[in-house]
């Protein structure tokens, strides 16, 4: 069976399969300019149809581009709200929570969800009227890379290296916990044997490879999202050694944002309005990526910047302004934006013309001025270069080789860089797009992935499970939009991130107002945390979950005919063994419960 690398990027990802002798990159996209390459977009329409790559950007340009926005409030699940109270304990209400939606969209476009894992906080999006965790999201990529790969060699692929940055983001904890989504994103896609390498280390493995005698190599990784620097003896005989490591917050979306910066003349940018104001700086904080634009399109912002066209020194601006946020050519804009980064890489100078509406950018961007507006980004990577190089305990001049590799690191700012800190003969270029995952593969190949420490997490804790009631009981995994009852159609329509791919038991719903003291019976292989997914409106708990801890952040909400419905989480640390639950109706109960519970595990 071929274990297969994984390079899951920000911008791009690909696929591969090393068989000892000659590398296998697998096609992903025919469209693209890069067959093997496939760029890291979804679309997806109203009717949850799905499409990746060259395809979704085109869907999106073709059906969404131009098209004006129009805000509706839609009514979404209710959430618990919990306030201090007094001697009594705290207050506790439900609330109906509204959203305001585009209700013209024909599709929802993503770029860029690895980005996402950067922010511990971020659990997922609501399109249309789903909710997808950030673990679907990805696996939804994943997924079709698999199965791109098993049809080109001709076998299942169910064992992958993944790639990951050195760091996701600034603390070692989230890092590991965004490293952690990646994994289940890796199981719920079919993938069953799953290891990791950090993306500059897999590519000293591919150069290691080709290099017949041993040297001290910098990997300089820059990629769309991250920056990864390795310093790590490679070639000979001996396998490589990682001498020291960085991951550094930057990456060419960065970059694009710069040069998006330096357009907001064009939307308001030293604009005064009102008799004198400058114009608001949180509108043009909006500005900085395509994805927020549309904020400005909402009711309230887009008033005043219609008042504004009326007020303004620069009318032109504000009309230009109000065709930017009301017809979603952002995301068009920002490909143009790309497009004039990329040409500056071979030409001194390069024109950026955007003309739509009341929009007419018509810039002639030279290199030395692009290379101004980066320069944050220059020094940052400058001392972190030095940094990495001190973290390995040698100086600049011992580095005997500089492999770079990944699309930002053609920037010829950050070549230049690298020239007059290493010397010019010392740089080795890399396949931009393709060289992290030809080293993934070999890795996959000589199993020198790393095995995640957390992966017992989503192993099936339960040996036995049973109902007294002599009703059909059966495990399953935790994932939104599958169904949860074995005699119902019922499903889960939002799970929360911290519980999606534990194992549960899947009751049968007609046990609901069970009033039996031992309802379900089951075994534990090991120590886990038991949660208990409870309908939320009952007025006090069967005394048998009393003793349970409520999770006051985590709520799921099961669709049924007659409605959604708010279920609370409760959990409780349990040793392995056998163990009882009563029923939902058991003594102690008191309320409105008329859907059953669910239990899931997390080994310990």
């Amino acid at each position: 069976m071929p274990r297969i690398g994984i390079d899951f990027g920000t911008t791009n990802s690909s696929v591969a399969y090393y068989d000892g002798k000659r590398l296998h990159p697998i096609e992903l996209d025919p469209a693209n300019e890069n067959p093997h390459v496939l760029p890291s977009l979804i679309y997806m329409d109203r009717e949850y149809h799905t499409l990746l790559g060259t395809a979704a950007a085109n869907e999106y340009l073709a059906r969404e581009t131009g098209r004006r926005i129009v805000w509706e409030r839609r009514e979404i699940h209710p959430i618990e709200i919990i306030v201090g109270g007094s001697g009594s304990g705290p207050i506790r209400y439900w609330h109906d929570l509204y959203i305001d939606t585009d209700v013209g969209a024909n599709g929802r476009l993503l770029q860029s969800v690895k980005t996402a894992l950067r922010d511990p906080r971020y659990e997922g999006t609501n399109i249309f009227e789903r909710y997808f965790t950030l673990d679907e999201l990805i696996a939804i990529i994943l997924r079709s890379m698999k199965a791109s790969a098993e049809a080109q060699l001709g076998e299942p692929c169910d064992s992958v290296v993944l790639g990951r940055p050195v760091r996701f983001c600034d603390s070692p904890a989230d890092t590991q916990h965004a490293e952690e989504i990646l994994y289940k994103a890796a199981l719920f896609a079919g993938f069953r044997e799953i290891a990791f390498q950090m993306e500059p280390i897999a590519a000293a493995h591919l150069y290691h490879i080709t290099a017949a005698k041993r040297e001290t190599a910098l990997i300089f990784d820059f990629g769309g999202g991250t920056l990864d620097l390795t310093i790590a003896e490679v070639g000979g005989k001996q396998p490589p050694t990682v001498i020291a490591t960085r991951g550094v917050l930057v990456g060419g979306d960065d970059l694009d944002r710069r040069i998006m910066i330096s357009l907001l003349k064009y939307f308001g940018l030293g604009t005064h309005v009102d008799g004198g104001m400058d114009f608001p700086a949180d509108y043009l904080d909006l500005l900085h990526t395509w994805q927020t634009m549309p904020e400005l399109s909402r009711p309230t912002p887009l008033e005043r910047i219609r008042k504004f066209q009326k007020t303004a020194d620069n009318p032109q601006a504000m009309r230009a302004l109000e065709t930017l946020v009301t017809q979603n050519i952002g995301f068009d804009l920002f490909r143009h934006i790309e497009r004039t980064k990329r040409r500056l890489t071979d030409a001194l100078m390069a024109r950026l013309d955007y003309d739509y509406e009341y929009i007419a950018i018509h810039e002639r961007i030279l290199r030395r001025a692009f290379e101004e507006l980066i320069e944050q980004e220059v020094n940052t990577v400058a001392r972190e270069l030095r940094q990495v190089v001190a973290d390995a305990g040698i100086r600049l001049e011992q580095v005997d080789v500089v492999l770079r590799t990944g699309g930002t690191s053609l920037v010829p700012a950050f070549v230049h860089l690298l020239e007059s800190l290493f010397g010019h003969t010392k740089i080795r270029e890399m396949d931009p797009l393709t060289s992290v995952v030809g080293g993934m593969a070999v890795v996959a190949q000589q199993e020198l992935g790393h095995r995640p420490p957390y992966a017992y997490r989503y192993e099936n804790p339960f040996a036995y499970i049973k109902a007294t009631s002599g009703r059909d009981y059966q495990s399953m995994i935790l994932r939104a939009y599958r169904s949860c009852y074995t005699d119902r159609d019922y499903i889960m329509t939002t799970v929360p991130l911290a519980l999606t791919g534990l194992y549960a038991v899947k009751p049968a719903d007609l046990d609901y107002d069970s009033e039996a003291d031992k309802l379900l019976r089951f075994k534990l292989t090991r120590p886990s945390k038991v949660y208990v997914i409870y309908q939320a409106k009952a007025r006090q708990l069967p005394k048998w979950l009393q003793g349970f801890t409520r999770e006051e952040n985590l709520q799921v909400d099961i669709q049924t005919p007659g409605g959604t419905y708010p279920f609370c989480v409760y959990s409780r640390d349990f040793p392995a063994g056998a163990f009882a639950l009563g029923g939902a109706h058991a003594k102690g109960y008191d309320g409105v419960v008329f859907l059953n519970y669910i239990v899931a595990a997390r080994p310990h």
